[in-house]
């Protein structure tokens, strides 16, 4: 998948969205579909009938929504069969005035011959101040520092400490869905996920904020993997959908690309 054909996926996406076709709509998405949010509470759309069942145009109509204008749609990771393009949408009313903007990355993947969206990690309203951007992001990157610094530690308390559930994972086309940190828990095991990968630690070797939101923020990283004495295993990107509860920032969603060899 190019970058093109990435991007082209998401201008599908809208363009559908504007006909108030929901069949039309929901066939510009890959199943099972997720959209995760700060207030997701852990909806699977299994397919596109079941999608297009769901949509309501009346509720967008009655915003005094005319058409949605897409801003900007933008690669900031691409892997064999996915990329993640970070988005921002505006909705308008007929006379071409804003009703709000909204910031998204969309997980776009191939599979089958067709490329479509398979999640969609809502960062949520374009419309903080600077200083409230500002301290959004320095949270949402520390709740992931200490995501990754829990998993070296090889903490399961620790780590499902700095999640959010319901919690999704998005990768090799696929999504799951994990209902609370005790499932998630019991699902992961540290000792055989090391002996698979020869793995001893994990760092970020970037990690940026790339969409800011009152209550989401996502976050852009790289992650190497090492073996004993320093060996590289692989690196690879994720984003991580970062939701605020009561004043708690915590990791609602990640999709990762295939790590390179």
């Amino acid at each position: 998948m190019t970058e093109d054909e990435a991007c082209q996926a998401v201008r599908r996406f809208i363009d559908a969205w504007n006909t108030r076709e929901p069949t039309a709509f929901a066939a510009t998405l890959q199943y099972p579909h997720e959209r995760p949010t700060a207030d997701f509470a852990g909806r699977v759309f299994a397919d596109a009938a079941t999608y297009a069942a769901a949509i309501d145009f009346d509720q967008a109509l009655a915003t005094g929504w005319d058409r949605t204008r897409l801003d900007a749609a933008e690669v900031v990771q691409a892997g064999d069969g996915q990329a993640h393009v970070a988005g921002r949408y505006t909705r308008l009313r007929a006379d071409g005035s804003a009703i709000w903007s909204n910031q998204i990355t969309y997980v776009v993947t191939e599979k089958d011959g067709s490329t479509g969206i398979q999640a969609r990690l809502a960062a949520g309203l374009d419309d903080l101040s600077e200083s409230d951007r500002q301290a959004n992001a320095a949270a949402a990157v520390a709740a992931v520092e200490s995501y990754l610094a829990a998993f070296n530690a090889r903490d399961e308390e620790a780590m499902t400490d700095t999640m959010r559930f319901p919690h999704v994972r998005v990768g090799r086309g696929g999504v799951r869905t994990w209902r609370s940190a005790a499932e998630y828990r019991d699902g992961f095991d540290f000792d055989g996920f090391a002996e698979r990968l020869g793995w001893e630690h994990s760092e970020a070797d970037s990690m940026e904020a790339i969409q800011v939101g009152a209550r989401g923020v996502n976050v852009a990283v790289r992650i190497t993997r090492y073996g004993a004495g320093g060996t590289l295993i692989h690196s690879f990107d994720t984003i991580y959908l970062v939701t605020e509860k009561d004043g708690h920032w915590g990791i609602r969603a990640g999709s990762s690309i295939a790590p390179s060899p």
